[in-house]
């Protein structure tokens, strides 16, 4: 290699740009496996589990069965 074509250690503008760039990469991946539609309904289910675990939102499934419940006798 001669004096010119030296590898040279990248500056600190290289280094920022070099992470944006990745974490545009890590960004397009994200959205395309976020499409997939086995993916969405892990999510929604997982969501659905974790929402599931508050009391505020026991009271309010149980308030809504009363409510429908309520309905079909009328």
């Amino acid at each position: 290699m001669t004096a010119k074509k030296k590898l040279k250690k990248p500056n600190a503008l290289g280094r920022i740009a070099s992470a944006i760039d990745a974490a545009g990469r890590d960004a397009d991946l994200a959205r395309r496996s976020a499409s997939d539609p086995a993916f969405r309904r892990g999510v929604q289910s997982d969501r659905r589990e974790t929402l599931s675990k508050f009391s505020t939102v026991k009271q309010a499934l149980a308030d809504r069965e009363r409510m429908e419940k309520a309905k079909k006798k009328t």
